[in-house]
């Protein structure tokens, strides 16, 4: 077991956990650290053709190409808050099961506010009404700072399929509506 992996199976067993806490327009969310491979400054992304608004476009990254997802756009918030200065990509690394595959993902963010280890005792549920964002994309609440903050439930934000069906819906609509000119 390597250094990062015996540090989090510590970290558990002292029944704490480290959140990423990223802004995303006006809200600030929880990411699970673990996998956060690196942050790093926004650069220009190379758009792909006939691909969703969810995904921003592809970056290189020392010779990887790795797609960045709009964090904004996926969560389904207004995009009211530009990106500026301080707005940065997290390359996070997944397993996605339903393409049996590991693979590393940029999330564009407004930018980083912090890192926290959470008391997993504290943690509470999120409210069944009341959230901006879609219920399956949170996984609990945490309080940071007397503020409750969701933490996201990373593999169902990060999930390929639901990605894909989003985009294959956008581009039948796309036709449909280009067939009816």
């Amino acid at each position: 077991m390597n250094d990062s992996h015996q540090e989090i199976a510590h970290i558990q067993q002292k029944g704490e956990l480290r959140y990423l806490f990223v802004k995303v327009g006006h809200d600030h969310f929880g990411i699970p650290i673990e996998s956060v491979k690196e942050v790093i400054e926004l650069v220009d992304t190379t758009m792909v053709p006939m691909c969703s608004d969810v995904i921003r476009g592809v970056i290189n990254v020392r010779g990887s190409v790795i797609p960045v997802l709009d964090l904004q756009s996926r969560l389904g918030l207004k995009s009211t808050t530009p990106y500026d200065k301080y707005s940065c990509i997290v390359l996070y690394d997944f397993f996605d099961q339903s393409l049996e595959e590991s693979m590393t993902l940029g999330m564009l963010v407004n930018s980083v506010v912090s890192i926290e280890f959470i008391d997993l005792n504290k943690l509470e549920s999120s409210p069944s009404f009341g959230s901006n964002i879609p219920r399956h994309f949170e996984w609990k609440m945490a309080k940071i700072n007397n503020k409750l903050t969701t933490l996201l439930d990373i593999k169902r934000v990060l999930n390929v399929n639901e990605i894909n069906s989003s985009l294959k819906l956008e581009q039948e609509q796309f036709f449909i509506d280009y067939c009816q000119r």
